[in-house]
């Protein structure tokens, strides 16, 4: 963020402030009048809290603020420091307490008012803040406050931008732009921008956008915000020119040349998004040759052999990121991809290991309680640890299609191997919840399967058909199609069968009493 050195955390403006009371000190505390017992008494606890202040006994140095106070309510001087205490004691209320009965009694101090406002939005009192931030705008300031009265002006911007009031907060950046706060035009325009396409409100975030780069053409990064917006509007064309001009500038730049394949894809371009996406593999393999620490490079390029079936390549690149120093988020995703890419090409002890590990880093993690739980009930294998795993993923997505298909599927393979048909039911249940949820082929099959086992034969046919239909709508479901086709002409045998032994019944029993 361009803004970065001038405005400061909310911990930083408020030491400083503090700092600036603590030279409140050097005045002539002692009048040329004579002070009263109550007042050197005052002025005594004063002394000795301002002593422990120095020294950083925060708690120390506010029990003799406080006593001070109790004798003198009205000195600001020990308001200011009491404040300060309290704060570096984290007892924010209390420093917010101290601050409003000094804005009350001076109130056209700047440096109060903004101080109050921070604190109000440390705490989260936002309507509170706004108006302390508002107010302070209208007092008197001196040079040495400028810095801060930006500070109050961004913060009181992200605030009504957070609120939804997007203008309003436009409306701040722009009197720092007027107020000289901010030197250069086109990074103004270039936050506003952001904040709006922060919101998706598009064609505001384009227009400012636009400025930004009418101001500073060397700004480039503001093309790739204009490519987006461009995008986003479905205006293709000039999405095309927009990011084809920044990559004449910089055409190393794969997240442009990312960008830019999608647009071609929208557009059905199928011979240019090819050319993007080779030409992004090729900028990514050269980067990782270098020694890239970029996990987001080996994640995309991994993502580009996957889509072009080169799953050893895919599996290389993973296995060389994990050389990287990774934070742990970063980590669990590796194990987790490989996982998903050591099952694609079937070395399914890899992808049990990967996926051990995963669950390591991460117990709850839900996606890989359900693949590891479904592994093992596809493979009737740990089936107690199979339901356990998958109802573990369940509690994080209760609602989830797959997790209960899963589950479902799970009772089914445990009814088998129990031979227990409340089991069977358990597993109808599960499913006929999932098929509500998420209308897949394979879970209309799974139902039918259990309804082939408890002999409801009918039944199991009509969903087996319906599982048939939507296989067809499917690319590269041929397996799954020739599976379930077996499946349907072998239940139509049956009941077919079934049918004709009962005419024959019947027959035989009409002879019989005719005879």
């Amino acid at each position: 963020m361009f803004f970065t050195k001038i405005f400061i955390l909310i911990a930083s403006t408020v030491i400083l402030f503090c700092l600036g009371f603590l030279g409140c000190c050097n005045f002539n505390i002692r009048q040329n009048s004579p002070l009263s017992e109550k007042q050197e008494e005052a002025f005594s606890y004063f002394s000795t809290g301002y002593f422990f202040l120095l020294e950083r006994n925060w708690e120390i140095a506010a029990d003799n603020f406080e006593k001070a106070n109790e004798l003198d309510p009205t000195s600001e001087r020990i308001m200011k420091h009491l404040a300060t205490c309290y704060f570096q004691l984290g007892e924010n209320e209390k420093a917010i307490s101290s601050l409003e009965k000094l804005a009350k009694q001076i109130p056209q101090e700047f440096n109060i008012h903004y101080t109050l406002a921070t604190l109000y939005e440390g705490v989260g009192r936002i309507k509170d803040a706004i108006s302390e931030y508002e107010y302070a705008r209208t007092c008197k300031i001196n040079k040495l406050d400028y810095v801060f009265l930006a500070d109050a002006l961004y913060r009181l911007a992200n605030i009504y931008i957070d609120q939804g009031l997007i203008e309003k907060g436009a409306e701040c950046y722009q009197i720092m732009f007027e107020m000289h706060l901010i030197a250069q035009p086109a990074k103004f325009h270039y936050e506003i921008g952001l904040k709006y396409f922060e919101k998706n409100i598009v064609d505001r975030a384009l227009e400012h956008f636009l400025k930004a780069k009418k101001y500073d053409p060397k700004l480039n990064f503001t093309s790739f915000y204009i490519t987006l917006c461009y995008e986003a509007l479905n205006d293709y064309d000039n999405a095309v020119k927009e990011a084809n001009n920044f990559l004449l500038k910089e055409p190393d730049n794969w997240a442009m040349r990312l960008t830019l394949s999608e647009i071609y894809e929208k557009l059905g371009k199928e011979s240019e998004t090819a050319k993007e996406i080779e030409k992004i593999k090729e900028i990514l393999e050269n980067s990782i040759d270098m020694g890239s620490k970029n996990p987001r490079e080996y994640f995309l390029l991994c993502q580009i052999y996957r889509s072009q079936h080169k799953i050893d390549d895919a599996i290389n690149t993973i296995e060389n990121m994990r050389l990287l120093p990774l934070e742990e988020e970063a980590e669990k995703e590796v194990h987790f991809l490989l996982a998903n890419l050591y099952y694609e090409c079937q070395k399914y002890d890899k992808a049990e290991e990967e996926l051990r590990l995963t669950l390591r880093i991460d117990p709850d993690f839900h996606e890989a309680n359900n693949f590891l739980g479904y592994y093992f009930a596809e493979n009737n294998r740990n089936i107690d640890e199979a339901i356990t795993l998958i109802k573990r993923a369940l509690k994080s997505q209760p609602k989830n299609g797959a997790y209960l298909d899963s589950l479902g599927w799970a009772y089914y393979k445990k009814a088998q191997i129990e031979e227990r048909d409340d089991y069977l039911f358990m597993a109808l249940q599960k499913l006929e919840e999932a098929v509500k949820i998420l209308e897949e082929p394979d879970i209309y099959e799974h139902i039918g399967d259990v309804n082939y086992s408890l002999g409801n034969w009918s039944n199991a046919l009509d969903v087996w058909e319906k599982a048939k239909v939507l296989y067809e709508k499917i690319p590269d479901c041929g397996r799954q199609l020739e599976n379930i086709t077996k499946k349907i002409e072998k239940i139509k045998r049956l009941i077919s069968f079934e049918k004709n032994s009962t005419k024959i019944i019947v027959h035989q029993r009409e002879k019989s009493i005719a005879l």
